[in-house]
């Protein structure tokens, strides 16, 4: 049997795929309708906003940033004034710095005057926990047990992974940020290419509804065939309506820039025949294009992060098949579980099993090796770059990022300590000869290394800098240590600086130091799940934890595995009542709810469950 395999890269590039943590398999409800109570396989929670490294809360930047322009001019109108109110002005300038202070990635304020010695000596040193390197006398982070969301925020600015941009809900991805992402990318890509996938790719707009019932006679939406599956995302939908601008210089227009001069606004006369979307999810563009392509059983399985396939049994095992797939990369790249350190849970990715929802909405049919026709059973999978704001919330901590090497752009910096080539060029150059031979062994062994050359900057700074950016090794190399035939090794992930013998072996054991460094944090992680995973059959038992949590200031009490009898509305009503949601049925636990009641409603159980809080 010839077969078709496909899978769908992403735009600007990025595969969707997914993280498994831990397995699980379960009856969707009414959070994911189109799956028609299909089976879900899915990894640690549902949320389905595909935010680029999501920060806790949503800000409205347009009326924040309209409060700052008002209080800006109340201030300086104050200032103007002829009778000087220096107690409005402080007022006044204090309400501008708070306002300021909510922008998305703004820096936190800096120790004030009158906090006590310890307290400034912690912002310093940047809460702790880190190790590797102090950055004596700069501004700390946040600490995680202070504000668990600035401290993220912060974290991903130190350590320059991402930054605002204009455009409202969006992010830039910055070199380390994009360096972390294809890295990430390329472990998946390679995996999912093992399963016989290929890379397509598919255009970001798709038809949108029509604006008009006379324009839009005889033409139905994309997003109309599958209006359950979009119900979530039809407030997140972007419509474009014309195809070019014009210039108003000298009349009126919607969007007038800053310092006057020429607007411009959306030309009449380019009002599109037929809106588009910018689609939220992939599914209707790609089932609209498998409709055309799946004609008989030869052309299946037909595969993306979007699956179809000739039987129910061969979807199911793709969709398990699949989390096997990103359990290897989370565990051996990404060193990671599911529980993140302040107990709360991050979806990261799911895989559906996804019935024939869209098969029948899309009127996708195949014609058997009986020649009759069929509906195709379908899958999805996928993750987004939630992934990596997951990696910084599971390792990192108050000192900054914190990398598993595996996935690090940077595993080793080598930071010679050198006056520079002006001042004793003899000794620089010969300490540099030394740093490369040593550098060149950490390359021949595979090692990710990079030299700090920046001669204007001294050796204190760089440490602070790394530390910040989640090196997981810095390596200083000065006169003395050359001369004792050494390399000083600092761990980002903190204990007390070590020697290692320079000369040949060098790589090798930088290799090694690697290696245990990756074992010991996915160690520390698994062990974090596995304390903030409490089995119960009671539920006041976890409305009790939840609400101790919450009030604590935490918010997350881990995750609770419990008997369930799969009911859509039992959940909404628990949602409610304590915020925790089920993130996935285990699947090597679900022979345990046999003989058992539901923790909640008393019926016989029909899985085992987790709950849990999610971001």
């Amino acid at each position: 049997m010839s077969t078709i395999l496909l899978a769908v890269t992403m735009l600007p590039g990025v595969m969707r795929v997914l993280q498994r943590a831990p397995l699980a398999a379960r009856g969707c409800g009414a959070p994911h309708r189109a799956c028609g109570g299909g089976a879900r396989v899915a990894a640690a929670a549902r949320q389905r906003r595909p935010l680029v490294m999501a920060a806790a809360a949503d800000v409205d930047l347009a009326a924040l940033e309209a409060e700052i322009k008002a209080a800006g001019d109340r201030v300086r109108a104050l200032k103007a004034a002829e009778t000087k109110d220096e107690a409005a002005i402080a007022a006044a300038v204090a309400e501008l710095l708070e306002l300021k202070g909510r922008l998305p990635g703004a820096p936190p304020e800096k120790a004030k005057k009158g906090k006590g010695k310890q307290q400034q000596q912690q912002q310093k040193k940047g809460g702790g926990g880190g190790g590797g390197g102090g950055g004596g006398g700069r501004q700390g982070l946040t600490p995680r047990a202070a504000d668990y969301s600035l401290w993220y925020q912060e974290v991903i600015q130190a350590a320059e992974l991402a930054d605002q941009s204009p455009v409202k809900g969006c992010m830039v991805i910055r070199p380390t940020g994009m360096a972390l992402w294809d890295a990430l990318r390329s472990a998946l890509d390679e995996r999912i290419k093992e399963s016989g996938a290929q890379n397509a790719y598919f255009p970001l707009f798709i038809p949108a509804p029509p604006l008009s019932p006379l324009r839009g006679a005889g033409r139905v939406s994309f997003l109309s065939k599958e209006a359950e599956h979009v119900e979530g995302f039809a407030k997140e939908c972007a419509v474009v309506t014309h195809h070019r601008l014009r210039s108003t210089e000298g009349g009126k227009a919607r969007a007038q820039p800053p310092g006057g001069g020429a607007a411009v606004e959306p030309d009449p006369d380019a009002e599109l025949e037929e809106p588009l979307i910018v689609r939220p999810t992939s599914e209707t563009m790609i089932w609209h294009m498998f409709q055309k392509w799946i004609m008989s059983y030869r052309d299946l399985p037909l595969k993306e992060g979007h699956t179809a396939h000739a039987t129910r049994e061969e979807a199911v095992e793709t969709a398990r098949q699949m989390l096997d797939v990103y359990a290897d990369v989370c565990r051996d790249v990404l060193a990671m579980p599911a529980l993140m350190q302040n107990g709360w849970a991050l979806q990261s990715g799911t895989s559906h099993f996804l019935g024939q929802n869209f098969a029948k909405a899309f009127d996708v049919t195949f014609s058997d090796d009986a020649n009759q026709q069929q509906h195709v059973w379908a899958t999805s999978w996928g993750v987004s770059t939630r992934l990596v704001g997951a990696l910084i919330m599971s390792h990192s901590d108050d000192s900054g990022l914190v990398l598993p090497p595996a996935v690090a752009p940077t595993q080793a910096v080598v930071v010679p300590i050198s006056p520079g080539p002006d001042k004793q060029p003899e000794q620089h150059a010969e300490l540099m000869a030394f740093v490369d031979a040593q550098v060149a062994s950490m390359r021949a062994a595979g090692v990710r290394v990079s030299i700090d050359t920046r001669w204007n900057v001294r050796p204190g700074p760089k440490f602070f800098e790394y530390e910040r950016k989640g090196v997981p090794l810095r390596i200083e190399a000065g006169p003395r240590d050359m001369a004792a035939g050494k390399l000083v090794v600092a761990r980002r992930t903190g204990g007390d600086k070590f020697d290692l013998p320079a000369g040949e072996g060098v790589g090798g054991a930088i290799a090694a130091e690697l290696d245990a460094m990756q074992g010991a944090l996915l160690a520390a992680a698994e062990a974090r799940l596995s304390d903030g995973t409490r089995e119960t059959d009671s539920y006041a038992e976890m409305a009790d934890a939840l609400a101790a949590a919450e009030g604590a200031g935490s918010g997350g009490a881990g995750l609770f595995l419990v008997p369930w009898f799969d009911d859509a509305a039992a959940e909404k009503s628990i949602k409610d009542e304590t915020k925790a949601t089920i993130r996935c049925f285990p699947l090597g636990e679900q022979h345990r709810a046999e003989g058992r009641v539901c923790f909640y409603s008393g019926k016989p159980a029909t899985h085992m469950a987790l709950f849990g809080r999610a971001f």
